[in-house]
């Protein structure tokens, strides 16, 4: 899929975006004052955060790292914060 996703786009049917839900929601304390007082570092968060929470973070750190699934996922959710928490200090 992946591959005919970059070499066809077109044949591809879009993939659903459920993620972006996800980051939205968990974002929403942001919104008012980093999606505010910089919106560009806000988007750009969104699009870090899009990269971690993909299928492939997780089967690289199930598959080439040797986590289990739940270890896998609290390794995903400590970047995400930590990603979350070097934006809001940048902006702050």
């Amino acid at each position: 899929m992946i591959a005919a996703t970059i070499t066809r786009p077109e044949t591809v049917p879009r993939r659903p975006g459920i993620r972006f839900g996800l980051i939205d929601q968990a974002l929403v304390p942001l919104e008012d004052t980093l999606g505010a007082a910089d919106p560009e570092a806000f988007a750009q968060l969104k699009r870090d955060l899009a990269v971690l929470v993909g299928a492939e973070a997780l089967f690289t750190l199930t598959d080439l790292c040797g986590l289990t699934p739940d270890e896998a996922v609290t390794s995903a959710v400590r970047t995400a914060t930590t990603l979350t928490e070097a934006a809001v200090r940048t902006a702050g």
